[in-house]
């Protein structure tokens, strides 16, 4: 589904951040939903090298990157299995600027881990352990001040915007319930807040060749309301996606946060408010997608849109009877 750019984007890849010599082709590397990422072997080792595309020609694309590195760089610090980042050379940041043959793209570059993916379903209780382990190490990380003000939230045409398919009203109406969670979370929401992957989700997790598990994909990081972030991973644990949520591995995930030295809070309606607002934001971000004229990004949001579709209803009838 990747197609390589040129060879003379490899090689000033490699220069911008030290990589030494390749050794063997690069290889696209197919499973990234927003972003390109191919394989590097060099005389230095494997690396992960990714092209930036999602939201990348913004304004503030680069500032906002460089915030999640430093978070990134502390959570590596702080012991949490993840890819070594490999910063520019010259500047020290994650992102450098590279000719791609076409016009200048955000590229960034870390160490190779040889892994596979992990699904929530069926997931094993000391996995899920282990990823409510790695949320309270990285909420131990000190975080900024944050003086939040009520948002609002954006005026979305969802009937239009939505394919018309049978169930359709349905899905209009959970909508309906998550903007409302999204509404009184934010009137209510704690004023705890912590430093966080803001992705932890099973995508981004993947099994070592050693068994441990792997965080990956840290291009979101940053502050977090730390119950919102408790509980959206959560959920994400416990097979939201699927056709059914488990409440057993969502109460599971909880005591082994606390465990772990997290600090929790009752769950309300109010708790699952990022949850809910993440959840409508990709929908929106691929609806867009999904009408592109590039066809990776058409089908990539297509799939997206569809797999969204189907577990947003479920969602949100168990969200209103577990809170």
């Amino acid at each position: 589904m990747s197609m390589l750019p040129s060879s003379p984007f490899f090689a000033d890849v490699g220069a911008a951040f030290g990589l030494g010599t390749p050794v063997s082709d690069p290889l696209p590397v197919t499973g990234g939903l927003s972003n390109r990422l191919y394989r590097l072997q060099t005389d230095q080792g494997e690396f992960a090298i990714k092209r930036m595309v999602a939201n990348a020609e913004t304004e503030s694309f680069k500032s906002n990157v460089e915030s999640s590195f430093r978070v990134e760089q502390l959570a590596y610090a702080a012991g949490i299995v993840m890819p070594a980042p490999v910063p520019v050379t010259a500047t020290n940041e994650a992102l450098a600027r590279i000719d791609d043959g076409e016009r200048g793209c955000w590229v960034r570059v870390h160490r190779w881990v040889s892994a596979a993916p992990v699904h929530a379903a069926p997931l094993e209780p000391d996995d899920i352990g282990i990823v409510a382990g790695m949320l309270a190490t990285l909420h131990r990380i000190p975080a900024p001040a944050v003086h939040d003000r009520f948002p609002h939230l954006p005026v979305r045409d969802w009937r239009t915007a939505l394919p018309q398919e049978p169930g359709s009203s349905d899905l209009l109406h959970a909508i309906g319930v998550l903007e409302k969670i999204i509404d009184g979370g934010y009137s209510t929401a704690s004023p705890a807040r912590a430093m966080s992957h803001r992705d932890l989700d099973p995508k981004n997790v993947l099994r070592a060749m050693n068994g441990e598990l792997v965080l990956v994909d840290w291009d979101a990081a940053g502050p977090v309301i730390t119950e919102w972030d408790v509980v959206t991973t959560a959920l994400d644990w416990s097979n939201v996606r699927g056709e059914t949520v488990s409440t057993g591995a969502f109460d599971h995930f909880l005591s082994a946060y606390a465990a772990a030295g997290g600090d929790t809070n009752p769950v309300t309606a109010g708790s699952f408010a990022g949850w809910c607002e993440g959840v409508l934001d990709w929908l929106w971000f691929n609806l867009d997608r999904a009408s592109s004229t590039n066809p990776i990004e058409r089908q990539l949001g297509t799939s997206e849109v569809s797999l969204s579709v189907r577990f947003i209803p479920t969602a949100a009838q168990w969200i209103t009877a577990h809170s």
